[in-house]
């Protein structure tokens, strides 16, 4: 029972007992003065009467005497009044016969009242001649007594109803900061950071809101301290200090994940921007001016090339590069000649009399089985040929490995897979050391006229490009509520949403619609998005992402941690799990700064309660790595490829 049930049931009982007291008190004063008061109504009467009786001068005249005796007994209300001669013998007698009937018995038979009898002698002159007994009729005292005990009951209980509802009302008021306070103590615990601004004018209250005040700013310095700490770690390991740009350490994590061949990993084009006579520049004019060029050349780059999966990075103190996932050569062609067209304005802006830079650029496929060091080599052999060209001038290096897969007819091959429903589902489970179950993250996959089974990075870019993103995503989606349909699942099966249903509005609302008509599967359902569309796109995934929050389907963030952006955000949106992304895998059992960087992202999803899951473990060297450092869950090739979901 809460505090306030008890105070209001505490205080009502009181004020009950108080009112019972005076209602019991009254009515024991009313019922004494009514029986003193028919005590001398009676004997008033009698002598009255009685002086009356005296004054007739025959004293053998009753019939005198009895019309007296009659008109009092008619005047007043009285059980008898009779007359007896000195020897006790009758001479007349008057009684009321008349019955209560306004006064319940049960009443009368609680409460009782006497009326005793009064006595008068009657004289003729000096002799006595007999004596008269007046007795009153209790039934008026009864009726009074009774109309009495309804007037304070009425009384009673309307002083009573509305003292309670002055105490209800009035202990609502004075707890009100309680309730504030029971409020912030459970948004403590969430790990949500409430301050009260508006202090209770009660002493007591007052103390304790400035205590949990206290309480949660200390813990929001904690958290503020732990992404501060998350957020210089990131930049001291993965940020060039100059451009802002990944360094080279985090383009070699991130390439090394879009190559391995056992990621759901996609071919793109990989860019190179090399600043050719950067070292005359920073001889004549200072490093500052070579800073400022850098930046300049890296603005550009971001401007013209950006791609929704992109990694822009600094190689080295000339060289910039932009990899570009599931990007074609017609689509990434244009967008260099643009940057090589804009050089000009970019030396313009160093403001100096002479400028002895100019850039080269350079460009190629790069597939996801290919080697990192092979592709840097033939980077740098490209971007060789480009300078050899002249000033400002593009290379394109075709290695034609990447042929045969941008030339294909992908519409009618991806047209043919959706009519004949080609498309299927993989799984891919993630475990803690007990080999519990976190989720099922589902894969989609094409099936060839051959039989030959091609992952997503295969088909993609041409779904992409084709835009039917929208299509798969709902293929995706149908497919899962399916299985769940038809087959009892105890784990959640997590499905990954693309920017498609962030910008389409019809396939929005038809999800909220598919999972309003699949509310039993709910349990059972994840959704996850990218870290990029997380952060960067706030304003389109915040909304869904609430929206599914509120339907008590789970959320994830996937590829956390590859980003370089602010890890605040975690605070307001609080993901139900995050999966780091597979980079860190290739990297944290020998580099101390990812560990570093990773521990932290651990304790501040931690001290969130989000849980945490390692991806693409392919050995148990870098499970223990990732469990020394907090993570709760771990998926990979160590607990098995991707089979079929219906298996």
């Amino acid at each position: 029972m809460s505090l306030n049930k008890q105070m209001i049931l505490f205080i009502a009982s009181l004020l009950i007992i108080v009112l019972i007291g005076t209602f019991s008190l009254n009515l024991s004063n009313t019922k004494k003065f009514l029986q003193e008061q028919l005590s001398t109504h009676a004997q008033d009467t009698a002598t009255s009467l009685g002086l009356s009786l005296s004054s007739i001068e025959d004293p053998t005249d009753l019939s005198s005497m009895e019309t007296m005796i009659n008109a009092v007994f008619d005047r007043g209300y009285y059980a008898s009044i009779y007359l007896t001669d000195m020897d006790n013998k009758p001479l007349y007698k008057k009684d009321n016969t008349q019955t209560l009937e306004a006064v319940p018995d049960w009443f009368i038979k609680k409460i009782s009242l006497t009326a005793p009898p009064a006595e008068a002698l009657v004289q003729s002159g000096w002799i006595p001649i007999g004596t008269l007994t007046v007795v009153s009729h209790t039934g008026y005292a009864y009726t009074e007594l009774w109309q009495s005990m309804i007037n304070l009951l009425i009384w009673f209980l309307l002083s009573a109803a509305a003292a309670i509802v002055i105490i209800i009302y009035t202990l609502k008021y004075m707890l009100k900061p309680l309730k504030q306070m029971e409020e912030q103590a459970q948004a403590i615990v969430k790990k949500e950071y409430l301050y009260q601004d508006s202090l209770p004018s009660t002493i007591e209250f007052r103390q304790v809101v400035t205590a949990m005040n206290a309480m949660v700013m200390k813990l929001k310095t904690v958290f503020e301290r732990d992404a501060n700490i998350a957020e210089k770690l990131q930049k001291m390991a993965y940020q060039d200090s100059v451009t802002g740009l990944s360094n080279r350490r985090h383009f070699e994590m991130i390439i090394d994940g879009l190559l391995a061949p056992n990621e759901e990993a996609t071919a793109g084009i990989i860019c190179i921007i090399r600043v050719n006579k950067l070292k005359d520049l920073n001889d004549q004019y200072g490093y500052l001016m070579g800073d400022k060029l850098i930046k300049s050349v890296a603005e550009s780059m971001k401007l013209h090339l950006w791609h929704p999966n992109n990694l822009f990075a600094r190689l080295n103190g000339t060289e910039l590069v932009a990899v570009l996932p599931g990007s074609s050569i017609t689509q990434v062609q244009p967008l260099i000649e643009a940057i090589r067209q804009n050089t000009p304005s970019i030396l313009k802006t160093l403001t100096t009399e002479s400028v002895p830079t100019n850039l080269s650029l350079a460009y190629m496929h790069y597939l996801p089985d290919q080697n990192r060091g092979a592709i840097l080599a033939n980077l740098d052999f490209a971007i060789d040929q480009a300078s050899q060209l002249g000033e400002n001038k593009s290379f394109f290096y075709d290695s034609g490995e990447a042929s045969n897969i941008h030339n294909k007819p992908w519409e009618q091959t991806l047209n043919d897979a959706f009519s004949e429903e080609r498309f299927l589902l993989f799984q891919q489970s993630a475990y803690n050391l007990d080999r519990s179950v976190h989720d099922q993250e589902v894969f989609v996959r094409l099936k060839e006229f051959d039989g030959t089974i091609r992952s997503a990075g295969y088909f993609m870019p041409a779904v992409e490009q084709l835009n039917k993103t929208a299509d798969l995503d709902k293929l995706v989606i149908n497919l899962a509520i399916h299985h769940l349909n038809t087959q009892e699942s105890t784990s959640a099966i997590a499905i990954n949403l693309s920017k498609s249903v962030l910008e389409n509005e019809a396939l929005k609302t038809w999800l909220m619609q598919t999972l309003h008509d699949s509310s039993k599967h709910l349990k059972n359902m994840a959704f996850e998005m990218t870290e990029r569309l997380v952060a960067e796109e706030k304003t389109l995934s915040w909304p869904l992402i609430q929206e599914l929050k509120k339907r008590k389907v789970k959320f994830g963030i996937d590829h956390f941690g590859s980003r370089l952006t602010n890890m605040r955000y975690l605070q307001e949106l609080r993901p139900d799990y995050v999966k780091l992304d597979a980079a860190f895998s290739k990297a944290i059992e020998n580099d101390e700064q990812t560990r570093s960087y990773v521990s932290s992202l651990c304790e501040l999803t931690k001290s969130l309660d989000i849980q945490v899951i390692a991806m693409a473990i392919e050995n148990e060297a870098q499970q223990k790595a990732f469990t020394e450092l907090g993570v709760d869950y771990f998926q990979g090739f160590l607990y098995g490829a991707p089979s079929p979901l219906e298996h």
